[in-house]
C-alpha cells in the first residue's frame, strides 16, 4: 500500500515541483496535550496544475529526484481565487493576503491563515434585532421576605394581658 497524505501547497517556485505542508497531531506525554506538528514534502506536479493554497492528496511514488518521492494524486480543494476588477487577473486569496514564499515557511502558517479568516469576518450592519439570537439583559427582581400567616400583634397583646410580658 502506498503512503497517502493530505496537505496544503505552500510553495510553487520550481517547475513541476510544489512544496506541500502536511499537518500531523502528536501527543506530548509530559504535559498531556495534543500538539499540531507538520512536515514539508517536495512533491512532483507533472502537469504544473497546483496553485498556492490548494489542498492536495499526495501519493508515494518512485524517486523522481534527491528529495522528491511523492507525486500529486489529486487536488482535493482548489484555492479560493479573486479576480481583480480593473485588470481581470485571477489571484489566489492566499497571495492577496500577503503570504509570500518566505512567509509560507512560518511555523504556524495554517493557524495564521485561520486567524486572518476570522478577523476578516464583519457582521451585517443591516441585520435587525429579530435576526440576532442573543437576548437583552433583564435584571432579576429584588428578593422579598417570606409572608407569614401568623399575626404577631395579636400574640403580643395576649401575652401582655396574661402578664407574661411586662412593659
Amino acid at each position: 500500500m502506498r503512503h497517502n497524505f493530505i496537505g496544503m501547497v505552500v510553495s510553487t517556485a520550481a517547475q513541476k515541483t510544489v512544496k506541500v505542508r502536511v499537518p500531523k497531531r502528536v501527543m506530548n506525554h509530559h504535559v498531556h496535550k495534543e500538539l499540531l506538528m507538520h512536515k514539508n514534502y517536495l512533491v512532483h506536479d507533472e502537469l504544473d496544475q497546483c496553485k498556492l493554497g490548494d489542498v492536495v492528496r499526495i501519493e508515494h511514488c518512485r524517486k523522481v529526484s534527491k528529495r522528491k518521492t511523492f507525486a500529486v494524486a489529486e487536488i482535493v480543494k482548489p484555492a479560493r481565487t479573486w479576480t481583480d476588477p480593473e485588470t481581470g487577473i485571477i489571484v489566489s486569496r492566499v497571495a492577496v493576503r500577503g503570504f509570500s514564499v518566505s512567509a509560507a515557511s512560518k511555523k504556524d502558517f495554517l493557524q495564521d491563515l485561520y486567524l486572518k479568516e476570522i478577523r476578516g469576518y464583519k457582521a451585517d450592519p443591516k441585520a435587525s434585532k429579530a435576526d440576532v439570537t442573543t437576548k437583552e439583559f433583564v435584571a432579576p427582581k429584588a428578593a422579598q421576605a417570606p409572608k407569614s400567616d401568623i399575626d404577631l400583634d395579636a400574640d403580643i397583646k395576649s401575652y401582655e394581658k396574661n402578664g407574661v410580658i411586662s412593659q
